[in-house]
């Protein structure tokens, strides 16, 4: 894996230098540091996983099983993942802060189904029903010591991930009331980080980079493999940094990042202090967003107070390596009443614009499924079958998009990109545009995905536990939007029986319950009861029906 052997020569050239700093704790690991505790984690607990009760490691597809790396934006955590490619395994990151018990306990169950076994390796306390799932549980004191072994950092290269091997999982919101893992190659990771680094302006080591996302969010593979491969710093900003706003712009200041990476969300909320600007972060040479739409006046209000840093939006699903697209937000843009684009293709990608029920190719102007054909679109869902051949496919390419005949393969330097080869591809389900100037705009989804504060939201999910609650009859959840963006969500419940309370009182109830099922960002803002839940003439439920109640 060419991320590897990068961060490899980091370790070698620059061994003390600063690869990885924690907000809250104040923990710091050098590259040397990184290199050694995750040679040493993939040398006594994956290499063979001989003390795992997993045989060979393998799956009983012969690839060796992902791991399951849990805790909370720690040195241990980043070794971690380092440790699982070193020894030819993917990495599950699964964030303490954000991911409930229930959750937790759903992703290791389902890849030891997929896999056959399911390790777990716990910078933090695991939850007990998440032990219980899993094959093997390394503990946080076993795993510390274990990455603190000195001279066990001898791994042969060899073993590591590389090519169509699955480098990471990260499980998204699913719509059959369970998350669901989309498996991400070494191949696409290195064929994204080379762009992510040419859209940031970064050449060389030394650039610090600012991480807002939780691990488990796939928008932290930006700034990630960005910092990792440019021999850069990772100023990683904790749960309880990001809590009080006097100590996150104190580690703004601290840090005073070159790269700002986020969703707009919270760059919207930094905002409301009137100190957050230019002279908080005097180094601020380019700020990036993705996850969900940038508003126009955000980024207006940005280039304002950081005239210094260029304002970048970029697009791009889970299932594509977090970006295909990317743009510099200009004034002439912010000042235009349409949404802002989201960027031209990178190279080895091709966006299509489809209609999504004959899947014929749209001319440009019109609106549309998003296709993504490319070198970063994932293998599919792990252990899910039938949801990967409803979405992803692969075709025979012999030509890039138009422009980029001149551009080489990250992951085959020197092979012409243009050179015909299979493609994996990608039905968004998002509704989007390609304009005339060869820029793609995003209006939102065509399903019951929602985008809200950067998370990817499955609606189904949501109603299915909702329903699992022996309150609830039947419910239905819906987007409530405010200025053409999500704001919220509303869950429309029927009860079982009586109401003995308010309904006030009832709906935080429900709200409490759905805390140890789901995610704090998808538990619903607000909760009405009805008698009955609208059907359309053939007996479905009638979205647009509710919907229209909270938009209206």
């Amino acid at each position: 894996m060419k991320l590897i052997d990068m961060l490899h020569d980091h370790a070698t050239s620059m061994p003390d230098s600063c690869a990885f700093v924690a907000s809250a704790s104040g923990e710091k690991m050098t590259y040397g540091e990184l290199w050694q505790r995750s040679g040493a984690i993939a040398a006594a607990r994956l290499e063979d996983a001989r003390d795992a009760g997993e045989g060979a490691g393998k799956s009983t597809q012969g690839v060796k099983a992902p791991v399951v790396v849990y805790g909370h934006k720690s040195p241990l955590m980043l070794a971690s993942f380092i440790g699982c490619l070193r020894a030819g395994r993917a990495y599950v990151p699964v964030d303490s802060h954000s991911v409930p018990e229930e959750r937790v306990a759903s992703i290791v169950s389902q890849i030891r189904a997929a896999s056959g076994s399911a390790t777990v390796l716990a910078t933090e306390p695991l939850p007990q029903a998440a032990a219980k799932e899993a094959s093997c549980v390394v503990d946080p004191m076993e795993l510390a010591n274990i990455a603190n072994t000195a001279g066990a950092a001898e791994v042969d290269l060899a073993l590591g991930v590389s090519g169509e091997d699955p480098a990471y999982v990260i499980f998204t919101s699913g719509s059959t009331g369970a998350p669901k893992g989309v498996v991400v190659t070494a191949s696409c990771v290195d064929n994204f980080f080379p762009w992510a680094l040419s859209v940031a302006g970064v050449d060389g080591p030394g650039t610090r980079f600012l991480n807002q996302a939780p691990f488990s969010f796939d928008l932290s593979v930006y700034e990630l493999s960005m910092s990792l491969a440019s021999g850069g710093e990772l100023f990683a900003m904790e749960k309880a940094t990001l809590d009080r706003a006097a100590d996150m712009l104190a580690f703004l200041e601290k840090s005073d990042p070159h790269v700002w990476v986020s969703t707009p969300s919270f760059a919207e909320m930094c905002l409301a202090n009137q100190g957050f600007g230019q002279g908080l972060m005097p180094s601020l040479r380019v700020m990036l967003f993705c996850g969900e739409a940038l508003p126009n006046p955000v980024a207006a209000e940005l280039m304002r107070r950081f005239p210094g840093a260029r304002i970048v939006n970029s697009y791009g699903p889970t299932e594509s390596t977090v970006a295909v697209a990317a743009v510099d937000v200009d004034e002439q843009m912010c000042a235009s009443p349409d949404p802002l684009p989201v960027g031209r293709p990178r190279p080895g990608t091709r966006i299509r614009v489809t209609d999504p029920a004959t899947g014929e190719e749209l001319p440009q102007g019109e609106w549309g499924e998003v296709v993504i054909v490319g070198d970063t679109v994932a293998k599919g869902y792990l252990g899910r079958d039938d949801l990967t051949r409803a979405v992803f496919g692969e075709e025979a390419t012999d030509r890039l998009p138009e422009g980029d005949d001149k551009a080489e393969s990250a992951a085959d330097p020197g092979e012409p990109a243009c050179a015909s080869r299979a493609v994996r591809t990608y039905r968004t389900g998002d509704e989007g545009m390609m304009g005339e100037d060869g820029l793609l705009r995003f209006r939102g989804r065509l399903d019951l995905q929602v985008k809200l504060n950067g998370y990817r939201l499955e609606l189904g999910e949501i109603e299915d536990a909702l329903r699992a609650l022996p309150e609830v009859a039947a419910a239905a959840v819906v987007a409530a939007r405010k200025n053409g963006k999500v704001s919220h969500l509303v869950a429309h419940v029927v009860s079982a029986g009586p109401r003995e309370q308010s309904d006030f009182r009832c709906g935080l109830a429900l709200k409490d319950a759905l805390k140890a099922r789901l995610p704090h960002y998808m538990i619903p803002k607000k909760v009405v009861f009805d008698e009955a839940l609208p059907m359309t003439p053939n007996g479905k439920l009638d979205r647009r029906a509710l919907t229209a109640r909270e938009d209206g």
